[in-house]
């Protein structure tokens, strides 16, 4: 059986159970693409003042075996006085379930929780954190908003981070082609057993708006199209 990508693996989120449900208000909704089939649909909404909400839903993978939602948020919370943004990124599927939650302050991790315990890893403990990171629905935000080529930014999902940087752009008319690395540089890789730590990331903006990401790893493409 072919084995694909998660398309959520590129913003280092995870699968949940396969019934459909509505995308949040004012969502960017994106087609997950695998070979020309439709595997599923990717929900983006920016809630202003760094908010935001991801939705990721697999409902028609071969077999079903990689049906699945996620949902991640990020919002403000009050912790010891402080205002603290809090993603938090909940998964489940019929092999399993896993949720995590991160509270940040100006690019530092204060807090990582992850349940069950067994989906911790050396990277789960806020002190081993550097600086300067972003959660995943921050980073898919950023995707989003940018209306152009990104520059770099480092990506911690509370297992692991990633370093995301542009090596290239292409125009041809209307159109742009930002060609970016993905790199998995601390924790481990994605999608069990091959451990990726390297993903080719193509980010197609038309007219200012993100129109298509192109995720690339081995022999295996999967792409996002509104």
């Amino acid at each position: 059986m072919r084995r694909f990508i998660h398309p959520c693996h590129l913003l280092l989120v995870l699968s949940a159970v396969a019934v459909l449900v509505s995308a949040p208000a004012g969502a960017d909704t994106f087609r997950a693409i695998l070979g020309g089939r439709v595997l599923g649909t990717l929900d983006y909404a920016g809630g202003g003042g760094g908010t935001g909400a991801l939705r990721t839903v697999l409902d028609n993978t071969p077999l079903g075996v990689g049906d699945g939602q996620f949902d991640g948020r990020t919002e403000w919370v009050q912790a010891d006085g402080r205002s603290l943004l809090q993603y938090t990124g909940d998964s489940a599927s019929s092999r399993k379930s896993r949720q995590i939650s991160v509270l940040l302050e100006d690019g530092r991790v204060i807090q990582t929780a992850v349940n069950p315990a067994s989906e911790r890893t050396p990277l789960s403990v806020a002190e081993k954190v550097p600086e300067g990171v972003i959660d995943p629905v921050t980073a898919f935000g950023r995707m989003i908003g940018a209306g152009e080529c990104p520059p770099a930014f480092v990506i911690y999902d509370g297992r692991r981070v990633v370093q995301v940087q542009p090596r290239g752009a292409e125009v041809a008319g209307a159109r742009k082609t930002c060609r970016m690395t993905y790199d998995v540089v601390a924790g481990p890789g994605h999608l069990s057993p091959f451990r990726f730590t390297a993903l080719k990331l193509d980010l197609v903006y038309e007219a200012g708006q993100l129109a298509q990401m192109q995720i690339g790893a081995g022999p295996f493409s999967l792409r996002l199209t509104r």
